[in-house]
């Protein structure tokens, strides 16, 4: 392979020319994130149907009750977080929400267990309530992502009485789109190479900048097809929910094919 470039001779996973600096179609083609879904489509589809005992658990286990939860928390006024109020309010408001989704979310991503332990597209019942022991190391995952969250949001808002720049708005934006990118192959990682929440995601930020627009688009992609699915009464979730778990597999497996954590060493 040569570079389209300067035409100097390249490796097959050299994700940057050594003679010119440009990147090479390795990211754009071999690393494309869209290719990956639509091989993972193909797989997935002939078995949907075998995986909708596994996904309706977390479905009924952890999407129901969040929804309810943000429910009640509405009626309540906890899902107050405006500048009209005292700051212990919006504090006391922000920690509640935070700590009562962060019990149940984390039943969404042990479905990562069964299927890194297993070549294959399909996931049961059985295999997820065994995945249930992930349960605590995917607490922590969901506690520090909480924790980014209000710490941006008190950033980026500020405190009753104490706004901050307006311009922090968008970086609020920015900050939440860019923490998809990193987020994405951390449960992956931490099934793939044994590693702790913390070190998956310092891993994940540290290492897969290269690829992060393919991993941004491909969250993008399932963020959006899930909540359309949701959207409609959460039966398609049963369908939507597996094939996110197996794209994300795939496209992170595939980046782990292409040494991509060696070549940042």
């Amino acid at each position: 392979m040569r570079c389209k470039h300067c035409d100097a001779r390249l490796a097959a996973h050299d994700f940057w020319c050594a003679n010119c600096g440009k990147q090479t179609k390795v990211v754009t083609q071999d690393l494309s994130s869209w290719n990956s879904l639509t091989r993972t489509w193909s797989k997935y589809n002939p078995l949907k149907g075998l995986n909708i005992p596994a996904a309706a658990f977390p479905v009924l286990a952890g999407v129901l009750p969040c929804l309810a939860l943000l429910f009640a928390l509405n009626a309540f006024g906890r899902l107050n977080l405006s500048q009209n109020q005292a700051t212990g309010s919006m504090l006391l408001n922000l920690f509640i929400t935070s700590a009562g989704l962060s019990i149940f979310l984390p039943i969404l991503l042990i479905p990562y267990k069964p299927a890194c332990a297993e070549p294959g597209y399909t996931i049961t019942l059985k295999d997820m309530l065994a995945g249930m022991r992930q349960y605590p190391r995917y607490l922590v995952l969901v506690l520090i992502s909480a924790l980014f969250f209000v710490i941006i949001h008190l950033i980026c808002f500020g405190l009753p009485q104490f706004s901050s720049d307006p311009i922090l708005r968008l970086v609020w934006i920015v900050l939440v789109n860019y923490f998809l990118a990193v987020f994405l192959p951390v449960p992956v990682l931490m099934q793939r190479l044994n590693l702790n929440s913390w070190q998956a995601a310092k891993l994940s930020y540290r290492k897969f900048h290269v690829v992060r627009w393919q991993l941004y688009l491909l969250g993008l992609i399932l963020v959006l097809m899930n909540l359309v699915a949701t959207a409609l009464v959460l039966v398609p979730l049963i369908i939507t929910l597996p094939l996110s778990w197996f794209a994300v597999r795939d496209y992170v497996d595939l980046l782990l094919e292409y040494e991509i954590i060696r070549e940042y060493k």
